[in-house]
């Protein structure tokens, strides 16, 4: 009776382990249902950070101060400093759950780019939801709590 209660417990553990490792890979990552907040922009080219939210100040001196604001809903991908906008449609790309999100996006001047959404997890243990617009040369990194 011992052995076949030690296997019993031995088998519900592996069967609580693999699903927690299957839930873990296939989580989704949306560019919806988030409320993104700018983190820099940075140039394609040269990896210049050339914008930062106030927040990333004191490590980019050399880039200018942006306050920015992103949110995904009706196929619509708007991100906005309060004064101008960009908006853009998009559509998935490809979905690989427990990744990230790539979406193609495109704007009403016809200027194309993509946009990806995954998670980032720092050394601490603390993680984000990452969005990354890239257009033109630029790519604009958004963040948005994970709860």
């Amino acid at each position: 009776k011992y052995k076949i209660a030690v296997a019993v417990i031995m088998l519900a553990v592996v069967i609580a382990v693999a699903a927690s490792l299957t839930a873990c890979r296939t989580e989704e990552y949306v560019v919806e249902n988030h409320d993104w907040q700018f983190k820099f922009a940075q140039s394609s080219e040269t990896g210049e950070v050339i914008f930062c939210s106030e927040e990333f100040a004191e490590g980019f001196p050399d880039a200018k101060i942006m306050e920015m604001t992103a949110k995904a809903e009706n196929g619509k991908l708007i991100a906005t400093d309060g004064e101008n906008e960009m908006i853009f449609t998009y559509t998935v790309e490809k979905a690989v759950p427990g990744e990230s999100t790539i979406y193609d996006i495109a704007d009403e001047n016809g200027i194309k780019g993509n946009a990806s959404v995954g998670k980032t997890t720092y050394a601490d243990g603390s993680a984000e939801y990452t969005l990354i617009i890239s257009f033109e040369g630029r790519a604009f990194y958004f963040k948005a709590p994970v709860e």
